[in-house]
């Protein structure tokens, strides 16, 4: 999974973690779309040679509805590659758009039958039976559950409410992450082993020789 922070600027969506990172021609479609364009041209149809799907979670830091009327102009162009929802039938692709922060509300997508799109969920979606074709993965802040830094051995209470979550969002058939937890290998490892299934890290490459040497 890839997290990426858009702003919209007239029509144009641009990405940074601020607006003053922002940059002429650094737009989602240079940095991200065309390159996995490229990678799924080039792999027949996919982006890992292993055909394993890739999630591209949109962090809209503007407006939720300006800003997703534009993304949905611009996905239309990516459409073989995409995820995407038919009828209210799943349609599954290489690459699938999650949109997260300023998101629109579920309502906004009661009556949207064919979308490009899906939602990142929050605590409170828990047990609101909430279909996974709408919103298939829980983001959740670490902080609101837990005080373990990723230093020593997870307290033992805190690894019971760190259970309980990956057991109730799973009966659901989601997917669960968390956002500023704890970014090191101790960690790492005490959040795949509970069965968290996207770890968030600012540490790419050593995350990888991490994986690579378990």
């Amino acid at each position: 999974s890839i997290e990426v922070d858009v702003f919209l600027l007239k029509s144009d969506l641009y990405v940074g973690h601020n607006w003053l990172q922002l940059r002429k021609n650094n737009t989602i479609e240079k940095l991200y779309l065309d390159p996995l364009w490229k990678l799924f041209n080039e792999n027949k149809g996919f982006i890992y040679q292993n055909n394993i799907p890739l999630y591209l979670l949109v962090d809209i830091k503007t407006t939720a509805g300006a800003t997703h009327d534009i993304l949905k102009v611009v996905l239309k162009k990516y459409k073989p590659m995409l995820t995407r929802v038919v009828s209210d039938s799943l349609i599954r692709g290489s690459v699938t758009i999650i949109l997260s922060g300023n998101k629109p509300g579920l309502e906004d997508f009661k009556d949207k039958i064919d979308r490009f799109v899906f939602l990142d969920g929050r605590f409170s979606n828990i047990n609101k039976n909430i279909s996974n074709i709408l919103m298939p993965i829980i983001s959740i802040d670490w902080s609101d559950h837990f005080r373990w830094n990723g230093v020593g051995i997870m307290p033992k209470n805190e690894m019971i409410v760190l259970n309980n979550l990956v057991r109730k969002i799973h009966q659901e058939k989601k997917q669960l992450r968390f956002w500023a937890s704890p970014d090191n290998k101790n960690s790492w490892s005490v959040l795949e082993n509970a069965g968290v299934d996207l770890i968030n890290t600012d540490k790419i490459n050593e995350f990888s020789n991490y994986k690579i040497q378990n």
